[in-house]
Parts: C-alpha cells; structure tokens; sequence
C-alpha cells in the first residue's frame, strides 16, 4: 500500500506546537478510540514534556464499549486523567473540562504563592489529523468556533478560543505519525480517515478492512451486506459484493472496486458496520 499522506503545512506542526507550548498549563491529547495505540504520535510525549496532560478516546461512539473499557485502564496506569468522550452528543466532555481545571489548579496556587496574577488556564488540543480534536474544542467552547470536517488536516493555524468556564484553547494542526514503514498502523489510519484518501488505493485498504470486520463483527457485517456467511467470503469477494450490490459498476457490468472501496470506508467510518476497535488493548495494563 503506497502511501504519500504527509502534506507540507503537517510537518511544519511538530514545530509550531514545540512554539505554542509556552505558558501552556495542560496539554489535551486526543486519540482515535477506535485505534489509541495507532493514532498517538510517539513525538508527542517528547514534546509536551513534564506539562500536565489530559487524554481523550474521542469518537468512542465508533468504538466498542468493551475494549475502550480496556483502554482506558491501560491508559490510566500511566495518564490518570484519561477519558473517552463523543463530542458530537457531549458526552465525558464535561470530565475533561474538570480534568483541566483540577490539573491546573496546582499551577495557579504557585502563581499565587508568588503574587503573580491569576489567568485562565491554558489548554492545548493535540493530536494526528481528524481524530476530533476540532469537534471537542467545538463542544467545549459551545460554538463552532475551529473548522471542522472530514479531511485530514482541515485545522490550520493558531486558534485561541475563550471559555467562559475560564480556559482558553488552543487548537492546532495534528501531528501525523511521522513513520510509514509500519504497513499496519497505515491501514487502520487509511480505514479510520486519519490521512487523506487520495493517497492510497481505496480497494485494497477496504479489502483488508473487510477482512478484519468478518472476523470483528460478522453479524453486523453480514446485516450491512444483506449476505449470510460473511466468514466465507475472502476481502476481495466481500468487496466485489458491495461493489455489485450498490452500484459501483463499470463498463460491462464489472464491479469498480476503488468505486466499492470508497464506499466500504465510508460506511465504516460512519459506524454503519457497528462499534469496532481496531487496536486491541494492552495486558497487563500498560498503555504507554
């Protein structure tokens, strides 16, 4: 799977938070609960450093509730302040809003105790592209405030967004993973939209994304297909049948798979084949 996801302004971002960070009290990070492993930049924990940190699993409506379960409790042995949120509803927002307050309230008594004034608290929202960093800045501030969409990277440039619970944002352009030499982790970023779609073959990622739903969630896949033994089926076959089924046909009847695979991706991405985590959590209890 050839890939080419890494646009200019994105690696200048690394950059540009290492900038920002100053006079930050707590970085949010947010994860895709979907893939927290994957979707969280290893620079990251080298870039904030020692400054408080919240963690967030958004879209974790896409999720499923069990393994998000597991992944927060791998996650919280080692980032206490750790929360799964769908900030389309708004639910676990509010947790993360206390979350930053309550971190940041030791850095306001060493303001005081130095008789420096008292200031909001500053946060800033990190994280690779579309996992729903602008959504959460959104729910918070409680306007549409960042640009939000569905293509990777659609956030550009500083934006400083005043709370009225006193906390100022800050929301940022994503830091992609910068390692492609990992075919895996470029397959669940390619299935959950974390890079953009025109840099790889839509057929071969919806193939092999296929073949992990048979197994995830047969029921909910075969349902979505309106097919019996999903689990028989190779990822080709699976592809070739929603090609037939909705569609995507090209001269002379035959199935346009990039067509198909398009459409695979998007149903997955919109929750359509049910509530799937593509990362498996971590025993023993080690998110890191």
């Amino acid at each position: 799977m050839m890939l080419s996801w890494f646009p200019g302004h994105m690696s200048k971002a690394r950059q540009a938070i290492k900038r920002n960070l100053a006079g930050i009290d707590v970085v949010i990070e947010v994860l895709d609960a979907r893939i927290p492993s994957t979707s969280r930049n290893p620079e990251i924990s080298w870039i904030v450093g020692e400054r408080a940190r919240v963690v967030v699993l958004a879209k974790e409506d896409l999720a499923d509730p069990v393994e998000t379960g597991k992944w927060l409790a791998a996650l919280r042995s080692r980032e206490p302040f750790c929360y799964a949120v769908n900030a389309e509803t708004g639910e676990g927002v509010e947790a993360v809003v206390e979350a930053c307050s309550s971190v940041a309230g030791q850095i306001m008594l060493r303001l005081a105790s130095k008789g420096r004034k008292m200031r909001a608290v500053r946060a800033m929202v990190v994280g690779i592209p579309n996992v729903g960093k602008s959504s959460l800045v959104n729910r918070i501030a409680g306007r549409r405030s960042a640009k939000t969409g569905a293509r990777p990277g659609i956030t550009r440039g500083r934006q400083w967004i005043t709370v009225g619970r006193g906390i100022e944002l800050l929301d940022t352009p994503g830091v992609l993973w910068p390692r492609a030499e990992d075919p895996t982790a470029m397959f669940k970023l390619a299935a959950t939209g974390a890079i953009s779609d025109e840099s790889f073959d839509p057929a071969d990622v919806a193939e092999r994304l296929l073949d992990t739903l048979k197994e995830k969630v047969p029921g909910s896949l075969a349902s979505r297909l309106k097919a019996e033994d999903v689990r028989a089926l190779g990822g080709r076959e699976l592809l070739e049948l929603v090609g037939s089924k909705r569609g995507c046909l090209g001269p002379g009847g035959v199935v346009d798979l990039a067509r198909a695979g398009a459409v695979v991706l998007s149903d997955f991405r919109k929750g359509f084949f049910g509530r799937v985590t593509l990362d498996k959590a971590p025993v023993g209890g080690d998110g890191g």
